[in-house]
């Protein structure tokens, strides 16, 4: 027998070659075999989801998972002011923490007062650590109601309105306007809405409308453009839904309305005319308090302007002054580009939320409807706001907040109606295509606003 020709050797090349070759081929293998178990894996992966939703202690982890969602768009900010790290800017709100009812019954003392009755003196480490706190309680709130919405619009198999919920724990208007303002009021006040919110169908939420709108407007009355018509929509919404203790729902309510009225009228315009100290005596008095005044010095023209109207040498204590004012300032300062970058990021998404209330409303009895009218008007609160204010971002913030608090309050009674409103709204793969090209638009557009600025 002949000798076995033995194999003609591979070059380098050729090895390499031929490795590929086989990995491909291996790798297109492997990609088949997954694309055709990908129905079975998907339906398994959703059945243990299924499962695990149904569990009443789920929405606890679900709400970590908001949280989580939360830092994402916060991480790729510049602010760090979250974990150790605050900026000069906070030294601007430090005299929200040194006034207190020393100098009289007037707006935005509140907080500044409750510190008075543990300690004289207020440092910037107390402050910062206080702001830290409270903004990370806000942050667990929004990110439970956020986790208890989901979950109830998971049960009633509604794609649209879980990833509605979703794009709110995304998106930088629910995170960022509270932290860069930091040391601002506004934080306290959104910690009072989220309470109103989660107690809002409970014996307690009619007790607790007043009680919330008239704290939230002694703290700071900006709480009657950011939160009063949330919490007052929601109180006629239960009025109108529930039978049982109506009439005592309807006094508080109509006395929460007028409450509130007659405390932002004194607290805006006539307060100024009962305080006990003179300007230059509350900025000696706060100055007296913070131990950082050296170091940190303080932003006393804001009072000298909110509580006794003199603003560079002329007073507005004028009410008519005072508005004509803060008008005429806001839109000599207005921004137009911003406010389109803010209206593309926050009113398609509102655009989502008026159809489905439109939706509701269409088939709700006629007595109900006025509740969903007013849902639908609920985001005229932020351009009402952008008149009289250049802080964008606060407002922004409070009313996207606001918008998405209505559709979980209506979750916890409507919720078959809404996930029919919202498969509707989803009856063709290409609206459910443009809706999901929508929310992708606005959280880019409220990425870009503030990791830009």
């Amino acid at each position: 027998m002949g000798k076995k020709k033995k194999p003609a050797k591979q070059t380098l090349l050729q090895k390499t070659s031929s490795a590929l070759q086989n990995g491909v081929k291996k790798t297109r293998a492997a990609a088949q075999r997954v694309w055709a178990d990908l129905p079975k894996t998907a339906a398994l992966v959703y059945k243990k989801t299924d499962t695990f939703i149904g569990y009443k202690w789920s929405a606890a982890l679900i709400a970590v998972g908001m949280l989580a969602l939360m830092l994402f768009s916060y991480s790729y900010t510049r602010y760090n002011y979250l974990f150790g790290n605050f900026p000069m800017y906070a030294t601007r709100t430090a005299q929200f923490y040194l006034i207190d009812y020393s100098v009289g019954f007037v707006s935005r003392a509140l907080v500044g007062h409750i510190i008075s009755l543990f300690t004289n003196k207020v440092s910037m480490a107390l402050i910062v650590r206080l702001t830290h706190v409270v903004l990370w309680i806000s942050l667990l709130l929004q990110a439970g109601l956020a986790a208890m919405a989901f979950k109830k619009a998971w049960l009633q198999k509604s794609p649209l309105l879980c990833l509605l919920f979703v794009l709110f724990a995304l998106s930088h208007h629910t995170v960022i306007p509270n932290v860069i303002n930091f040391g601002v009021l506004d934080t306290y006040n959104l910690i009072l809405a989220c309470l109103y919110i989660w107690l809002s169908d409970t014996k307690a939420g009619k007790w607790l409308a007043p009680a919330v709108c008239f704290t939230g407007i002694i703290l700071h009355y900006e709480f009657v453009m950011a939160y009063l018509a949330l919490i007052l929509s929601v109180e006629l919404y239960c009025i109108i839904k529930q039978k049982n203790g109506r009439r005592l729902r309807t006094a508080l309510f109509l006395f929460t309305v007028l409450g509130s009225a007659a405390l932002t009228v004194y607290l805006m315009f006539f307060s100024k005319s009962h305080v006990k100290m003179s300007a230059e005596e509350l900025a000696a008095y706060m100055r007296a308090k913070f131990t950082d005044f050296r170091t940190a010095g303080l932003f006393d023209d804001y009072f000298t302007y909110y509580i006794y109207g003199d603003y560079q040498g002329v007073n507005y204590s004028n009410p008519a002054d005072f508005i004509r004012f803060l008008v005429t300032y806001s839109l000599h300062l207005v921004n137009p580009l911003s406010h389109v970058l803010y209206a593309l990021s926050a009113f398609p998404v509102f655009g989502i939320l008026i159809c489905l209330w439109a939706g509701i409303c269409k088939k709700a009895p006629k007595k109900e409807k006025l509740a969903y009218v007013v849902f639908m008007l609920q985001p005229l609160t932020l351009a009402a706001a952008m008149v009289i204010s250049t802080d964008t971002s606060r407002w922004a913030g409070a009313c996207w907040f606001s918008n998405f608090m209505l559709l979980f309050a209506a979750l916890r009674t409507e919720a078959p109606a809404l996930a029919e409103a919202a498969k509707r709204l989803t009856d063709a793969k290409w609206k459910r295509a443009l809706l999901a090209l929508i929310m992708l638009g606005a959280y880019a557009c409220s990425a870009y606003i503030y990791v830009s600025d």
